[in-house]
């Protein structure tokens, strides 16, 4: 429409909300579309841009502009925050807190005009408004003219000068690097005796088993768990009993009195500044009509006996966010918790918008829990009535939104107790957590960097390094946090400045920490080693560091397996061979039986090979038909075979040398010789294959058979023309050594004879050789001659093959010619060198076995002789 709007208008120029919507949400992704094309901080582009005067003027005008907008919707929406900081991460969370309060007034006129929730109650706007973060982004931004309260009265959040409680159970802290170790004497309510063995994580850690683990894996709920129950709204704190539990009689009266409870409220309050692990200062106990709060400063020791409440199974015990009640309990008092109900986890599977207890309180008790002493000093003693007020406060009504949770999931659920059973499933995973004491590790520092997003150079690492480490140590040492000696701001401070002196180190923090002012020589010293390093891309001395402590700390694979590279550049990463590869894969041997299965292989059969191409590799016979084959017991190498023989060449090396002198007159050295030999000579003998036995057995086989002395390794040529496989070399036996001296003299005629002829021999090879080389060099020489006369020549033919020019022969017939072109051809491949020399050597067989003949005669006479 048209002019000044009409009645059916909603808004001026909408007539309904969906139109409004449509149209504003178009301006928002024009508007939206047109801003992503402008360069961005976290754009290349804005750096560039931020170099002309005019960008930036024209920037800082339109971040004021947004900022008045902002603070305009803010003060619209009746919402008090300040918008003086420039950050955009600190406006962005702004606005996120402000739409967040937005949404949860339109979630409250939504209800409360559906009838939902009438009984509003109209603090909840109020409570809402102020909780909203004054100015977000930053830890130190906050209102400093923020008035104090109009009463006057001021909240007592810690105090001065209050005795350490560590000091009555000083035995029990235990702050080293060893493994915790529950201090279980008992084990109430179990279904497995007690037994904490030492077990091993998957970086080879130790740490001790959870004694009640196979109880809360096997745990099991009675009916009366899983059904509906009445719900009745409690008791306010103030007209309800409370006892105070603080000797060893109050604790045994208490625990008696909650045997008779099927359901408990359990809560603990505890304290980490003053403490390295941290202590529990407070644990509450409700019940419908009963609290209790438990002082276990002075019966630490005693405390265990709560297990007897804890680990029952019959007693559900109800705590909101039970994750770090679960590991307290455990590593003060080694209390395991079995049965347990956690209403941040129901929360969870019935999908609220908030899982707090206090939002809890308001859903279901429209109670407006004061959680602002949640990080109060809980060491105090004695406690102060709005503390005591509080700690009741978080267990008065646990048990009321239990049977309230518990009925919301079982009609969720409709009727089906799935979600009911996944909300104590889910709670008991959590009981099974074990406690693991702080551990420091050589990149622990770098978490502060990048939580500030800090640059550092080597030195300043090392400083933050050896700074980090002598912090922690001191703090277990002491029995205090890491807050406590140094905090985290002060120790970046000091790493980065490195002050050169200690007034300097005392001027990077305030206020100054006791234990700093202590150990100022101590800290100053590393400043001064930090400075002296000289500026370097990577500092040797931080891979070392942490390669000393690799073992224990824990480090990543990567950055083990380049440590040891560095160490051993022999070690290649991708070796397998240290590592067990074939454990537990199937094999052919039967451990149960030991013996050996047939393989069977996946691939056909034609491709396998039924006989081996050696015959040492065959075990069946090659050759059926020749009976002097012989049978091949054991393969013996050459170099067996030779080290069995140096002792007897070493013998006749010292018989060839002691036959130029005198022969020892002694009988009894001669016969320790002899018999040296014959050992030698059987173990020979023993190992050579025998022939075959046959019937009918030619001349030579028996000639072999008699002449038992002599070795000598020959190859059979007629086996090898017959047989195409490879087969060992087979050997002939010498004689025997003579057993007197004539004989001897004879053997030692035949040696000389026979070097003689060796010698001869040599000498004819080398002659050979030589006129070999003779002629062919001869022959080099005429044909280079030929080559220039046919150069010289004008009219040569060039085609022509022949080596003399065609003018000086005039051949009549051309059968002539070619004739003779043929014999003028020289082919060393039908050279006939053995016919060259024939009249020299008239028997040319002699060049491969020259001494065969000499042999045979030599055999010859010998077989007569012995006839």
């Amino acid at each position: 429409m048209e002019g000044g709007g009409g009645e059916d208008e909603i808004l001026p120029g909408y007539e309904s909300i969906d139109k409004f919507s449509q149209a504003n949400l178009k301006r928002i992704l024009g508007v939206t579309k047109i801003s992503n094309d402008l360069p961005g901080e976290k754009r290349e582009d804005y750096d560039y841009y931020s170099t002309f005067p005019e960008f930036r003027k024209t920037m800082a005008t339109q971040g004021k502009k947004l900022k008045e907008m902002i603070k305009t919707q803010l003060n619209f929406q009746g919402i008090k925050a300040g918008v003086s900081t420039s950050s955009i991460d600190a406006l962005v969370d702004l606005l996120t807190d402000a739409n967040d309060t937005i949404l949860e007034r339109i979630n409250i006129n939504l209800d409360e005009a559906a009838g939902i929730k009438k009984d509003v109650d109209p603090a909840l706007l109020e409570i809402t408004e102020n909780n909203v973060s004054k100015v977000a982004g930053s830890w130190n931004n906050f209102d400093r003219r923020k008035k104090k309260p109009e009463n006057g009265e001021v909240k007592l959040l810690a105090a001065k000068n209050v005795l350490r409680p560590q000091v009555k159970f000083k035995k029990f802290i235990d702050n080293t690097s060893k493994p915790f170790s529950p201090r279980l004497t008992d084990k109430p309510h179990s279904k497995k005796p007690l037994s904490v063995l030492v077990e091993y994580d998957d970086n080879n850690v130790e740490f001790f088993s959870h004694p009640y683990l196979f109880e809360i894996e096997r745990l099991t709920h009675d009916e009366e768990m899983l059904a509906h129950t009445e719900a009745t709204l409690p008791k306010t704190v103030e007209t309800t009993e409370m006892k105070y539990v603080q000797t060893s009689d109050e604790l045994r009266e208490m625990i008696s009195e909650l045997r008779a409870h099927s359901v408990i409220g359990v809560d603990v309050e505890g304290h980490t500044y003053r403490s390295y692990q941290g202590i529990t200062c407070l644990i509450q106990l409700s019940t419908n009509t009963k609290d209790y709060l438990v002082d276990p400063f002075n019966i630490w020791e005693e405390m265990t006996q709560l297990n007897e409440i804890f680990a029952d199974p019959k007693i559900v015990k109800v705590l909101h966010g039970c994750a770090q009640d679960v590991v307290w309990l455990q590593r003060d008092f080694s209390l395991y918790l079995v049965n347990v109900f956690d209403t941040h986890q129901a929360g969870k599977l019935l999908g609220f918008p908030r899982l707090s207890l206090a939002w809890l309180l308001e859903r279901y008790c429209k109670i407006y829990a004061d959680k602002q002493y949640q990080l109060a000093d809980w060491r105090i003693r004695p406690l102060p009535e709005v503390m005591v007020y509080y700690a009741r406060q978080d267990t008065r009504y646990l048990i009321y939104l239990y049977h309230k949770l518990k009925g919301e999931l079982l009609d969720k659920g409709n009727d089906q107790k799935n979600l009911l059973l996944s909300a104590y499933q889910q709670s008991n995973i959590i009981c099974t957590t074990r406690y693991n004491k702080p551990e420091i590790k050589p990149d622990s520092h770098e978490s502060l960097l990048k939580k500030t997003k800090s640059v550092c150079n080597n030195r300043q690492l090392y400083a933050l390094q050896e700074l980090y480490s002598w912090r922690d140590g001191k703090a277990r040492l002491e029995d205090e946090s890491t807050n406590y000696v140094l905090p985290n701001h002060m120790l970046l401070k000091i790493s980065t400045e490195l002050p050169r002196e200690m007034q300097g180190i005392l001027a990077c923090c305030n206020p100054i920490p006791p234990l700093v002012k202590q150990n100022l020589q101590e800290i100053h010293m590393i400043i001064l080693k930090a400075r002296n390093k000289p500026v370097q891309t990577v500092d040797s001395d931080l891979l070392t560091s942490r390669s000393a402590t690799a073992g224990s700390s824990g480090l990543l694979a990567d950055q083990q397996a380049q440590l040891d590279f560095n160490d051993n550049p022999l070690l290649c990463p991708l070796d397998l061979g240290r590592i067990d590869l074939g454990a537990g894969l199937p094999t052919l041997i039967d451990t149960k039986t030991d013996s050996v299965k047939k393989l069977r292989p996946a691939v056909s059969s034609q491709l396998i090979k039924s006989d081996a191409d050696l015959i040492v590799f065959s075990r069946a016979k090659s050759r059926k038909s020749d009976d002097r084959q012989p049978k091949i017991k054991a393969f013996v190498s050459p170099y067996q075979r030779f080290r069995l023989l140096v002792p007897y060449l070493e013998k006749l090396k010292v018989d060839e040398n002691g036959s130029d002198g005198q022969e020892d007159p002694t009988a009894q050295t001669e016969d320790l010789q002899l018999q040296n030999i014959k050992k030698h000579f059987q173990k020979l003998t023993d190992m050579t294959p025998k022939p075959k036995k046959s019937e009918s057995r030619p001349e030579e086989e028996e000639d072999m058979e008699e002449d038992e002395g002599e070795i000598q390794e020959v190859v059979d040529s007629e086996d090898e023309k017959s047989d195409d496989l490879v087969q060992p070399i087979r050997a002939k036996k010498r004689e025997k050594p003579a057993q007197n001296d004539q004989d001897r003299e004879k053997i030692m005629e035949d040696r000389e004879k026979r070097a003689k002829l060796m010698a001869e021999v040599d000498k004819e090879v080398e002659k050979r050789k030589i006129d070999i080389e003779n002629k062919l060099v001869q022959e080099e020489i005429t044909k280079k001659k030929m080559k220039k006369k046919r150069k010289s020549d004008s009219t040569l033919d060039v085609d022509s093959p022949s080596k003399i020019p065609r003018e000086e022969f005039n051949y009549e017939d051309e059968e002539k010619k070619n004739a003779v072109k043929e014999k003028e051809k020289f082919n060393y491949a039908n050279q006939d060198f053995t016919n060259m020399f024939a009249a020299k050597r008239p028997d040319a067989s002699r060049d491969f076995n020259p001494y065969h003949d000499h042999n045979n005669k030599k055999n010859k006479a010998m077989k007569k002789q012995k006839k």
